[in-house]
Order: structure tokens, then sequence, then C-alpha cells
């Protein structure tokens, strides 16, 4: 059998009888430089939440910019994005501007197997109304008409 160990048997390979020594417990440098990184953490987690929403900014005007771009040869410049299942980083050129030509070979694509979302810039001509033409052709009413009509 065993024997139980007493109080007077003496406890081999004790490591939690010295007290912990160094410069995180017994000084406070350790504590001030765990401070100070976790500042510089903080700090670096608001910058990186800053630069995300900077990035989203750029993203919706570069999106608008490409939008009233397209938006010559669409009817709806949104229809680049939403029917032409085009990402906004998928028309940029490297250093990241709309890039015109991009745009042009995107909006062509999407025109020739949607042809109905393209704008209608055509002019009506003549639809009855007053137009420049049939104005200067008329006499302009003056004021001895009026009198002349009044009498009759």
């Amino acid at each position: 059998m065993t024997s139980p160990i007493s109080e007077n048997t003496p406890v081999e390979n004790s490591t939690n009888s010295e007290p912990a020594s160094g410069p995180d417990i017994q000084s406070g440098e350790g504590n001030s430089a765990n401070r100070e990184a976790a500042k510089y953490r903080t700090k670096l987690r608001e910058a990186e939440t800053k630069l995300e929403a900077a990035e989203s900014r750029i993203t919706a005007l570069l999106r608008k910019e490409i939008e009233a771009y397209a938006s010559k040869q669409l009817a709806v410049g949104a229809d680049l994005f939403t029917l032409g299942e085009v990402a906004v980083t998928d028309l940029l050129d490297p250093e990241g501007n709309a890039d015109t030509e991009t745009i042009d070979a995107a909006v062509e694509a999407l025109l020739m197997a949607r042809p109905g979302l393209r704008s209608n810039t055509a002019p009506w001509g003549e639809v009855g109304g007053s137009s420049a033409a049939g104005s200067a052709e008329r006499e302009k009413p003056t004021m001895l008409d009026a009198l002349k009509n009044a009498k009759n």
C-alpha cells in the first residue's frame, strides 16, 4: 500500500512555491506597456473603421459618376449595375478612376442583350405644339389686331 502524503513529506518539483518575478508583476513598466499597446490597438481599429467608411463613400461616388456617364446611352444608368451585373471595381482603371472605354463596352454589352434599356433621345419632331419653326412663320398679334377683332 501507498502511504498518504503528510504535511511533513517534501513536495518535489514545486514551481509554485516561489513568487513570480518579472517586469509584468514586479514593476509598473509592463503594465504601462500593456496600456500603451492597447491604446495603439484602439487607434488602429478606429483608423481601420474610418478607412472602411471612406472607401465606401468613394465607391458610392464612383458608382454615381459611372451611372451618370452610362445614362447617356441607358434610360436608367443604374441598370448597368443591377441588370448588367457589373461591379464598380470592374469599371475602373489601374489608378482607381472611372474608365470610360470599359464603361462604354459594358453598356454596349448590356444593350446587345437588352436593347429596350437604351435611352430614348431621338427628337419627336412636330407634335402639334408650338415649335421654333412654326412660331417663326406665324406673325405675332399686335395691339392693332386686338382692336380690329374687338370691333367685329
